[in-house]
């Protein structure tokens, strides 16, 4: 089982994260266990729930400076979990001040989500090819030149 701690500013983001995620995981031969929390009211909430626990995968989407804000909480409140943050192009930069281990562009995919569980080491050998493509050109080395 993988655990996923899910933040979002939108209702519509977080559902979208967390099918992704789950078809994502599932395909790998994994189970994901998906907590979400929504909106600013909820950040306090999210905090405790992640606090020291390195065994987790936290996922942000969040852009902007709120965003921003956010996921420098996060990492403070449990620098040592994966992290991955989804957000717009205003934020690349700064992501690498805090070591996620990945950082993407809104809206998420389901190849973002690919990637990013092949950098968490989510089972990488277990993920299947799709139709156009081989086990080869799924792992993360492959990715690296093109």
């Amino acid at each position: 089982m993988v655990r996923f701690v899910i933040y979002a500013d939108k209702a519509e983001d977080i559902e979208g994260l967390d099918a992704l995620i789950r078809d994502a995981v599932c395909a790998r031969g994994e189970w994901p266990f998906v907590q979400r929390y929504i909106g600013a009211e909820s950040l306090p909430r999210y905090l405790t729930y992640v606090r020291w626990n390195p065994c987790l995968v936290m996922v942000v989407s969040a852009s902007g400076e709120r965003g921003c804000e956010v996921a420098a909480q996060i990492r403070e409140n449990n620098p040592n979990a994966r992290m991955l943050w989804f957000s717009g192009t205003d934020s690349g930069v700064y992501s690498y001040s805090l070591h996620v281990t990945y950082f993407g562009l809104l809206p998420a995919t389901r190849e973002k989500i690919e990637l990013a569980l092949d950098l968490c080491r989510i089972n990488p050998q277990q993920r299947m090819a799709g139709p156009s493509e081989s086990v080869a050109q799924s792992t993360l080395y492959a990715q690296v030149g093109k």
